[in-house]
């Protein structure tokens, strides 16, 4: 059953290790973005509430959801309580009663570019992580500022509830991407795809005219 409680740092590395874990066993190379991918990187004003995963394939998301549920006994599928979707909700059993989300995306969609294997990072301060492998760091920053753009127009409320969350993710990834691991476009997004990087320079606009105090942080980072 979904658990309701809040994760800890290390029960959301278990269950992104056992997803990657399990993709890995059928050849499919597999990165972290979201609120997992931020916490791996160094964010800690919260542990999320899921692990979102990009798998670098062109199969569909419900093939490899079903796939994963498959090779490990500690995955199952749910429908979603609404009724109009028709896709399934992969969770992990953590313990009895707690079960971790785990959402399965693919380039393409919500802005997602297809990332080079070669630029999957394993490294977080120095400290290597051979089974949690991450999204460039760029890649992460730049889908979080396309979900908070997301947020802010959802007709759910319980979505645009996420905005302040997801300026917190987002002012917290600035100053890490500034001090901690010396980011910039230059240095990370030569393998952007043009597109990509409009747009996410329009929502970067967006952003900077919500938040104006981040302008000095997006610029030290190349913008």
């Amino acid at each position: 059953m979904p658990s309701k409680f809040s994760f800890t740092h290390y029960e959301i590395e278990v269950a992104a290790r056992a997803a990657i874990d399990a993709l890995s066993k059928h050849g499919l190379k597999a990165c972290l973005v979201g609120g997992a991918a931020c916490m791996m990187y160094g964010m800690t004003h919260r542990v999320p509430n899921d692990v979102d995963i990009v798998v670098l394939t062109e199969m569909g998301q419900e093939a490899i959801k079903s796939l994963i549920a498959s090779s490990n006994s500690r995955f199952y599928l749910r429908s979603s309580i609404n009724p109009a979707n028709t896709f399934k909700i992969l969770w992990y059993t953590l313990s009895y009663r707690r079960s971790c989300k785990v959402d399965i995306l693919v380039p393409g969609i919500l802005s997602i570019p297809k990332i080079p294997v070669e630029k999957i990072s394993y490294r977080v301060h120095g400290v290597f992580y051979k089974d949690i492998p991450l999204a460039p760091f760029l890649v992460v920053l730049f889908l979080k500022l396309r979900a908070w753009t997301d947020h802010r127009v959802d007709h759910r409320q319980h979505m645009r509830d996420k905005v302040g969350m997801d300026e917190q993710d987002i002012d917290e990834l600035l100053e890490l991407g500034a001090q901690e691991y010396g980011i910039s476009l230059v240095n990370q997004g030569k393998w952007f795809p043009k597109d990509f990087v409009q747009e996410t320079k329009g929502r970067l606009q967006e952003y900077i005219k919500e938040q104006p105090e981040t302008l000095g942080s997006w610029r030290s980072l190349g913008f």
